[in-house]
């Protein structure tokens, strides 16, 4: 389960221009067709499987740069994850990728190794709360093949495994923009890559309808419910029932103070509702807002359900 091996290191600046030039004829190419079809089947798009249903599960979790100063990946507990989201990366109102909460580029190398060596998937985090008017900026059609092409370049130069893509505000009003970003992302890293690339989409049925959702599904690994302050069902079922296959969604499990899973209780019982109802896995916010990353209790039910996968 460990990730592919096989990276390119480094994008000098023609192949950097050559791939812009790609992109730009994908959009064009999008364009013209009429864009997504929604009721394509989910899994349609080469690299966006769905998970086994109750097999394989994933437990997703979000590494901050902020917490990366007093949690270094040295003394990280990767056992209780199968992807990790190095968070965060911001995109640019042009396409361009900022610091953000990364705080710091210097994180990155030292995460990926570690996660490496540790036998895990580690995807870059592009996007948080707050930056709706700049992914409405960067992924519209003046600058969303410069921002794909600067994704697509972080990925090949730190060796990251994918891409959690977390444009939350001003979706509805760019329905067009967002599902063209995803689909565009996963047309370049099929072409562009010689393994698969792990693709997700963070969501709130506040922000995101399940039948924006529903658009992006065939081409992302997994959808990523933010459910951190309820027990989750009432967003699973909507977005089950906007067409969505099951295996496609992560329940949310939020630790930070003043959200819901403040017991073992709690996530045991959204890692049943994962087992029951054929979810793909869990997404937790964030290690940081745990007693302790290694004993916290709350850690024993998604040990459990990665230690059943077959």
């Amino acid at each position: 389960m460990g990730p592919a091996r096989r990276r390119r290191k480094s994008w000098p600046g023609r192949r950097a221009a050559t791939l812009l030039a790609a992109v730009t004829l994908l959009l064009l190419s999008g364009c013209a067709s009429g864009g997504p079809q929604p009721q394509q089947s989910a899994g349609a798009s080469p690299g966006a499987t769905a998970a086994p249903q109750g097999r394989s599960y994933i437990s997703f979790t979000s590494y901050p740069g902020w917490i990366q100063r007093s949690l270094p990946p040295s003394t990280f507990n990767f056992a209780p994850w199968t992807v990790i989201s190095d968070f965060g990366l911001w995109p640019t109102k042009t396409g361009g990728i900022a610091v953000g909460d990364m705080d710091s580029l210097s994180y990155i190398s030292p995460a990926v190794a570690a996660a490496h060596k540790a036998g895990k998937k580690i995807i870059m985090a592009v996007g948080e709360q707050g930056l709706g008017s700049v992914f409405a900026s960067a992924a519209g059609p003046r600058y969303q093949a410069t921002l794909i092409t600067s994704i697509t370049n972080y990925l090949a130069k730190y060796g990251f495994d994918g891409v959690d893509v977390d444009w939350e505000e001003d979706v509805p009003q760019n329905e067009a923009s967002y599902v063209s970003l995803i689909r565009n992302l996963r047309a370049t890293f099929n072409r562009e890559f010689p393994h698969p690339v792990f693709l997700s989409a963070d969501v709130d049925v506040g922000q995101i309808p399940p039948d924006i959702a529903a658009q992006i599904a065939p081409y992302v690994n997994t959808i990523n419910m933010e459910t951190f302050q309820d027990n989750g069902v009432s967003s699973a079922v909507a977005y089950t029932g906007a067409g969505i296959p099951a295996g496609k969604l992560l329940m949310g499990i939020g630790v930070a103070p003043g959200y819901y899973d403040t017991s073992q209780a709690r996530v045991a019982a959204k890692v049943r509702y994962v087992e029951e109802h054929g979810l793909a896995g869990t997404l937790l916010w964030q290690p940081g807002n745990l007693k302790t990353d290694q004993t916290d209790p709350r850690l024993i039910p998604l040990r459990q359900m990665i230690g059943s996968s077959g």
